[in-house]
């Protein structure tokens, strides 16, 4: 969100020119951000929001009963998502990759999201049609996207998101952080200790929602 509110490649252009422009550059207080999706990374994801003064939302399949330190003000069911979409200045997709959730977010759902909207996705690649995402950002539906996960990975040289214009792209790599190791480890183990205790895991699968 900050590397398009704070218009990063405009800076870097602007270094690389030796040019000095004074521009306004927008804050994230007091704009919406819509979580397409309400698991851990989304909760955690409007804790660091919240901290900014942005308004949270959610979309999630099962309304009601959201938890978490930041409770969003409202919540929208998978049939209200045109009306999600449209009131989110930045939509952050965390969902899983399900067959519900294949192309979730299309050509319909670039269609409603503001011109001034970013996009960013680091859940799982198959939620997101590409093609609709690459159509968007080439006619200016859409302000920018963030993408770390892709329908193949990794991207094909010739995939045309290489070479779209507001454009944030990492490597499916955005959580292998220097602790990535660490971390894991501690999750493992806390599971492990759970399982022999008999208590609820810290990370549960569903195996009938795929996730």
């Amino acid at each position: 969100a900050l590397h398009f509110n704070k218009q990063v490649p405009r800076c870097m252009a602007n270094r690389a020119a030796g040019r000095w422009e004074r521009f306004t550059m927008n804050v994230l207080r007091g704009k919406t951000l819509g979580l397409l999706g309400y698991g851990s990374i989304a909760r955690a994801t409007a804790k660091l929001a919240a901290a900014f003064g942005m308004r949270i939302i959610a979309l999630r399949r099962n309304v009601g009963g959201e938890a978490g330190e930041v409770v969003p003000e409202a919540t929208y069911g998978y049939d209200d998502r045109a009306a999600f979409f449209g009131a989110a200045d930045f939509i952050v997709c965390s969902l899983p990759a399900t067959g519900e959730t294949r192309h979730f977010v299309g050509a319909a759902a670039f269609e409603a999201m503001k011109e001034s909207a970013v996009f960013i996705s680091l859940g799982r690649g198959d939620v997101v049609d590409e093609a609709a995402l690459v159509a968007a950002l080439s006619r200016g539906r859409i302000c920018g996207a963030a993408l770390d996960v892709f329908e193949q990975e990794p991207l094909p040289a010739e995939s045309p998101l290489w070479r779209c214009e507001r454009l944030l792209l990492t490597a499916h790599n955005a959580d292998l952080t220097s602790d990535y190791f660490e971390a894991g480890w501690a999750t493992f183990v806390a599971n492990a200790e759970a399982a022999a205790a008999g208590r609820p895991l810290l990370t549960p699968v569903d195996k009938s929602a795929g996730y």
